[in-house]
């Protein structure tokens, strides 16, 4: 299998572990120095307990997320993928339909994650029924 691949591969199920909530299998696919940052919030999360930290908190704000990928740009070894997240978010114990568009740039090394920067578009940010 090719380095292009490879990724792909990697990458495919990284979503797919996002929409399953597997935040074990998905902190396992991030090298120990990964650098991880986001439009999101201040500063950077490094490696497994970085990405950790990240997405149980994004899964516990929005229990029901989907991350809906609808292009994939591939260079063997860095990948940018445009998406939605769709789902509720606990808004004062009232639930807020969402759906946020982002773009993330991920550099692979070895099969793993070594590098994530996500943007997430405000302007794309839909609160609705």
């Amino acid at each position: 299998m090719s380095k292009k691949e490879q990724s792909e591969v990697l990458i495919a199920e990284h979503f797919k572990l996002l929409n399953d909530h597997n935040l074990k299998a998905l902190t396992q696919q991030y090298a120990t120095t990964a650098s991880i940052s986001s439009s999101e919030w201040n500063g950077i999360a490094i490696g497994p307990a970085g990405a950790d930290q990240i997405f149980h908190l994004e899964f516990y704000k929005s229990p029901d997320a989907k991350y809906l990928v609808d292009n994939i740009i591939n260079n063997d070894s860095t990948l940018v993928v445009q998406y939605d997240v769709v789902g509720l978010r606990d808004i004062n114990n009232g639930n807020t339909r969402y759906d946020l568009r982002k773009c993330s740039v991920f550099k692979i090394d070895s099969n793993l994650i070594v590098n994530e920067a996500t943007y997430a578009n405000p302007l794309f940010y839909h609160n609705g029924n």
